[in-house]
């Protein structure tokens, strides 16, 4: 399978939010060429917060930063396993989003290891109570 690199999808600031039927409409999505059932938000990140707000939404930004790396051979492949040990991770704890500090890869003997960062990040209906909570 070969897998089509969205430019902006591992770029910083670029914020993934796993898909489900009880989203906000407002939001605007591409396909994530490296998660299935997550998708890359298009939305001005600028004005994000104050169209969430304005839906009846609120967004957390847990701090702490989340990395996760992994080794192989075709750049691609790699990240793609990095970015789903990343979306694993941020779903343990109850998240449904995370937002890319950098992506870094390196190079030592012919094997290549791709380290994503990123904050977990969640998106919920404003009357409900938090359940994203950071280790």
């Amino acid at each position: 399978m070969t897998v089509q690199f969205t430019k902006n999808s591992t770029e910083a600031g670029s914020i993934h939010v796993e898909r489900s039927e009880v989203l906000p409409a407002f939001l605007q999505f591409d396909g994530d060429p490296f998660l299935k059932g997550w998708s890359v938000l298009r939305n001005v990140r600028s004005t994000l917060e104050a169209e969430t707000a304005k839906a009846g939404w609120i967004s957390f930004f847990m701090a702490g930063k989340i990395e996760k790396s992994s080794f192989g051979f075709n750049r691609q492949k790699t990240l793609g396993a990095a970015m789903r040990r990343l979306a694993t991770r941020v779903k343990s704890e109850n998240c449904n989003s995370f937002e890319i500090m950098h992506v870094t890869s390196r190079k030592f003997l012919g094997v290549l290891r791709v380290t994503v960062a990123a904050h977990a990040r969640h998106l919920q209906e404003a009357r409900g109570s938090s359940v994203c909570f950071g280790q």
